[in-house]
């Protein structure tokens, strides 16, 4: 123990009882101003100032004396052994100095790496989707998560669940991709393994699903409001947080900044009350996300002041607030000590905190050291799984034989475009995106794989949006004197440190795009280099996806690497070289064009009709596009070819039962290779109505040259149904079933099963 002035005795201190019992305990013995404390907290810790972690004090004291229940790690710039003493020793303060001994539980965010610098730094979480590999992702979480343990962390604002829908959404790179079965499985993952216990019982890290519910912004603007009712919400944007909170027991939720409905998430006790807690029977905390709570006075204008918010708010539901430091709403709770209502409501949003900081071991696990984190961060094991991850997570969308390169014919490569040389892993990984201590850009992997001298890097035009198009010639002159040509293309660099770059900043939160071509000037730059009929492979790099138009699709082949980890660039040398097959896959489908979309594999039927006439051939008339784009859910090429057999399974099913699949995949090309089975169904008549189609399972299987895999995919009639006004309903009747390795047409095979 860290301190001497608890009680004697006090049951909150035995270990042996239940977190449940310990937060009842510890609950009757707080004063009134020790539990509106414990709502809020400081998040950001330590600020980065010229180059170096630093902590005001002062600052800190003038939040801590009134938001007291958790504490963040501050600016990602910062690194962990400069962060670890300053917690440890804020840490140690509170427990010692309190009249209870309440520690503070550590909260951060942690999508693909810690939030501050020194730990090992994966691809995006749609970029690790694009894997398709749970058992691979498992791994990745686990790193992730022994790590943050080492740094001190309890809780992490992670995973999100919500669906990538609108490829103008800047958070779709946080996102797992557009489809809710997929969402799920890998949000279970994240959950199920972030929250595993250690040797005491204790859960190592506490996980946050969210944002409730998201994923639909009104033009894809990130707090813009939502439309919808009940069935459109359980049906396509609840589905995942559903899978989850049955199977994975998260312990807490954050809502979402949308008003869904015209009314705020942060104060919608329907959506919060009703439907979260009494209908899906989540047990956990329920949090805002960061000023969400002050938006609503400030931004949705339904709130009369911070007083009347904070008690809307409390009133809904939310059981935590995080605000910028300073700022908290709930602070001003402190007047209705006499109002009964708003003290029970306390009473319960305390008890919740309290239950994850036992839960979590924070009233009995020993500070971390500095010694014990260095002996974990950036483990030889965490670096090789993270080579695995970023090998699995690029997919090729285009290739005319030009891949894979083969070094005996390749003399010199030109690498152009300013995304070549950096690392481009999002808002929320803890990376410079220009410096090389976080890891390799393209460029320098090309480097190291091929000689310096051998490698002609133009820059050309600017990442972010700019009118100077003078290094467009000396891209060219690259690109001529290579004979060969690198082109990487993107959107988006920098994390929230980056202020200097934020007002022009072209994907990550807040950051919408209603074109979905290259920003700036990086489609002429790519338009002079195929000019030269020079042979060129394009690489993407981003959390979104773009509309590749015709010019685009000149290139020789197409990769897309999205946001990046620190091997991201020697994974797509290895790639280029064959040294790796690519085997990621599209977990999110690529508009034809600026404004076709809605474009998500699963749209209705009745989507998917133009009007009258010969319009019923397009749902757009100018230009002349369906909803069935090309490039779509599930797609991705490899260097072998795979069959996939005609399916066995049974024509009829009972009533209850499970619809077995049995279909052999075989390699039948010249190399190794992966290659994903996709199941997927719909009910021939439902209720309401229903998708196209829907995954409802997937196996990513490895099959050497000439072998072949028998695959069975199982799945209980059970979770064939889907939500009637909130009620989970399950049809008898005929089924379509399709598998394969896409959601494309061509890469199907169709069968029907009848359940009765």
């Amino acid at each position: 123990m860290f301190l001497s002035t608890y009680p004697l005795n006090p049951a909150y201190l035995d270990s042996s009882l239940s977190p449940k019992e310990r937060a009842a305990d510890l609950l009757q013995r707080m004063t009134w101003e020790e539990k509106v404390g414990q709502l809020g907290g400081v998040r950001r810790t330590l600020v980065h100032t010229n180059g170096q972690a630093t902590f005001n004090k002062t600052a800190f004291d003038a939040v801590h004396k009134t938001q007291n229940g958790q504490i963040g790690l501050g600016a990602q710039y910062n690194y962990a052994k400069d962060v670890l003493p300053v917690v440890n020793g804020l840490r140690a303060e509170q427990i010692n100095s309190t009249r209870l001994g309440i520690p503070y539980v550590v909260i951060t965010d942690s999508i693909n790496s810690m939030w501050v610098s020194g730990g090992t730094l994966f691809p995006g979480a749609v970029s690790m989707a694009s894997s398709w590999n749970l058992d691979l992702y498992e791994q990745v979480v686990a790193a992730i998560r022994d790590e943050n343990h080492a740094l001190g962390v309890n809780w992490v604002l992670s995973p999100e669940l919500d669906i990538a829908y609108d490829p103008r959404n800047g958070r779709n790179g946080e996102m797992f991709g557009e489809d809710t079965y997929l969402v799920s499985q890998f949000g279970t993952k994240y959950v199920k393994t972030m929250q595993a216990k250690d040797e005491n019982g204790f859960v190592k890290i506490a996980t946050t699903i969210k944002h409730w519910v998201y994923g639909r912004g009104n033009g894809g603007v990130n707090r813009a409001s939502m439309s919808g009712g009940i069935n459109h919400i359980m049906n396509d944007l609840a589905a995942p947080y559903i899978k989850v909170i049955k199977e994975a027991d998260p312990l807490s939720l954050m809502v979402s900044y949308a008003s869904v409905d015209r009314v705020p998430m942060s104060i919608n006790g329907y959506m919060v009350r009703d439907i979260l807690r009494g209908n899906l029977g989540f047990k956990g905390l329920i949090m805002s996300d960061a000023s969400s709570i002050q938006y609503t006075t400030t931004e949705s204008m339904v709130s009369k002041s911070r007083e009347d918010a904070a008690r809307k708010a409390l009133r809904a539901g939310l059981e935590h607030e995080l605000s910028p430091d300073g700022t908290g709403l709930y602070t001003t709770l402190i007047n209705e000590v006499n109002n009964t209502e708003i003290a029970n409501l306390i009473d319960e949003s305390v008890s919740a905190l309290l239950k994850i900081k036992f839960a979590t071991g924070v009233f009995d696990n020993p500070l971390p050291s500095v010694e014990n984190m260095e002996s974990i961060l950036r483990s030889k094991k965490h670096l090789e799984i993270n080579r695995n991850i970023s090998r699995e997570s690029i997919v090729l969308l285009e290739n005319d034989g030009i891949l894979p390169l083969h070094r005996s014919n390749v003399s010199k490569i030109a690498v152009v475009g300013a995304y070549a040389d950096m690392i481009n892993a999002g808002m929320y990984a803890a990376c410079n995106a220009t410096d090389p201590s976080y890891g390799d850009s393209l460029r320098r992997s090309l480097e190291n794989k091929l000689g310096a001298e051998n490698v002609l890097y133009a820059h050309g035009v600017d990442a972010l949006p700019s009118n100077d198009s003078s290094g467009i010639d000396a891209a060219v002159a690259a690109a001529r004197e290579a004979g060969l040509a690198v082109v990487v293309l993107g959107s988006g660099y920098g994390t929230f440190d980056t202020t200097e770059i934020n007002n022009r900043r072209t994907d990550g939160e807040g950051f919408a795009h209603a074109e979905l071509g290259f920003p700036g000037l990086q489609q002429q730059l790519l338009d002079a280099v195929l000019d030269t009929g020079v042979l060129t492979i394009l690489i993407m790099s981003s959390g979104q996806t773009f509309v590749l138009n015709e010019s685009t699709m000149r290139s020789n082949a197409i990769i897309h690497s999205w946001l990046s980890g620190e091997f991201t660039g020697d994974a797509l040398v290895e790639i280029l070289f064959g040294d790796v097959n690519p085997s990621g896959k599209l977990t999110v489908t690529m508009p034809q064009a600026n404004g076709a979309f809605p474009v998500a594999y699963d749209y209705l039927p009745s989507d998917d009709r133009g009007g009258f006439g010969t319009a019923t051939l397009y749902d757009w008339q100018w230009p002349q596009l369906t909803r069935y784009a090309p490039l779509r859910f599930g797609f991705g090429l490899s260097y072998t070819r795979f069959n996939i057999s005609s399916p066995v399974a049974p024509s009829i099913v009972p009533y209850g039962g499970n619809v077995s699949v049995t279909a052999r995949v075989t390699n039948s090309g010249r190399v190794a290779g992966k290659e994903v089975v996709q199941l997927y169904y719909r009910p021939e008549y439902s209720v309401i109505e229903f998708p196209v189609m829907k995954l409802v399972r997937f196996i990513k299987v490895d099959l050497a040259p000439g072998d072949f895999k028998d695959v069975t995919l199982a799945v209980p009639h059970n979770e064939l149904g889907y939500y009637i006004d909130g009620k989970w309903s399950v049809d008898s009747g005929n089924y379509t079933f399709w598998i394969g390795s896409s959601s494309r047409t061509e890469d199907l095979h169709q069968f029907n099963v009848t359940i009765s």
